[in-house]
């Protein structure tokens, strides 16, 4: 949680953010639609010697993650939900992926989150939510959730996502390598549409170790097992949040509760599914009254696209 506190420390001495319009790599990225290709920043999922998957859309790689083989497995060490790392191989192509199945409920739970202390009538841990925030991702056109199906390993039933190669953790990236982000406004601007999606889901368990960063200094949200649940508080007050990235506004502002119902039902309580209403209609009003105020521009930010490369790209990560 102090992470978390942070954090949130940064992103409220953040003002004029700007950020991300995009072109992906130029050959290998022809496989990407033209509708994720802009999202992504020419992120390419690898295969496990480091090359382009031969499939890039969403629909390829949850079939891939759906009907693969599993190959080898082995635990993953981080984490407090014993997720596993899985080698999966289907028509001679072989990828790494990450399975969780944890499915926890609780009573009379009080937890600190944000430095605040908040109580749960039903808590609970589950990889339902994980499917739930991707499914969410994709539907407001973030693409910041890896890709991530149900399915059933064993006598498990739970949550696959494909594994993000050539990513590091916050920490690998300030102790192991010490890298700075070669532009902070970019940089800043990604951690407020992550800190405003964290509130949206209702992210019980936001710290460093849930982002990854990849090759083009694009970070992405994981393990998100703590988020969802019954409350419309908002974790991470939007007092001085000022400003929000465009492409979630539009998303927030253009998906209708329908569409976010047929999306999450499977996965959300009705109480859930309120809940999260709930919190949307509060970040919508928060970012409606600021743009009546002062007006698009000074409220809606882009961000710009990647400068440079991260010197990870071509290291070994675990």
């Amino acid at each position: 949680m102090l992470a978390a506190a942070v954090l949130w420390l940064c992103l409220t001495l953040f003002g004029a953010a700007v950020g991300i319009s995009t072109t992906a790599p130029e050959q290998e990225a022809e496989s990407l639609t033209n509708s994720e290709a802009p999202r992504l920043e020419g992120y390419l999922y690898l295969d496990t010697e480091g090359r382009p998957l031969p499939f890039q859309t969403d629909e390829e790689i949850e079939s891939f993650l759906t009907a693969a083989e599993i190959i080898d497995e082995t635990q993953i060490p981080t984490g407090i939900t014993n997720p596993l790392k899985l080698t999966l191989k289907s028509d001679g192509i072989e990828a790494h992926a990450a399975f969780n199945h944890i499915d926890i409920t609780r009573r009379d739970v009080t937890e600190r989150i944000n430095g605040r202390s908040h109580f749960s009538f039903n808590w609970r841990d589950s990889y339902r939510y994980s499917i739930a925030a991707y499914r969410l991702d994709r539907l407001l056109g973030l693409y910041r959730v890896p890709l991530v199906v149900s399915r059933q390993i064993k006598t498990a039933q739970g949550a696959i996502s494909i594994w993000l190669e050539e990513t590091v953790t916050e920490n690998q990236r300030e102790r192991e390598f010490k890298a700075d982000p070669p532009d902070l406004r970019r940089w800043n601007g990604q951690r407020l549409l992550l800190q405003i999606f964290d509130d949206l889901v209702a992210n019980r368990d936001s710290n460093f170790s849930n982002l990854l960063i990849d090759a083009n200094w694009r970070l992405w949200f994981i393990d998100c097992t703590r988020c969802f649940g019954n409350t419309t508080v908002l974790y991470y007050p939007l007092a001085n949040i000022r400003q929000c990235e465009r492409g979630m506004w539009e998303g927030l502002r253009n998906s209708s509760e329908n569409e976010i119902r047929e999306a999450l039902t499977p996965y959300l309580s009705k109480a859930e599914m309120k809940a999260l209403m709930g919190r949307r209609a509060k970040i919508l009003r928060h970012f409606e009254k600021l743009i009546a105020d002062q007006g698009e521009a000074a409220v809606l930010y882009d961000i710009e696209p990647p400068s440079e490369t991260a010197p990870w790209a071509e290291a070994e990560t675990p």
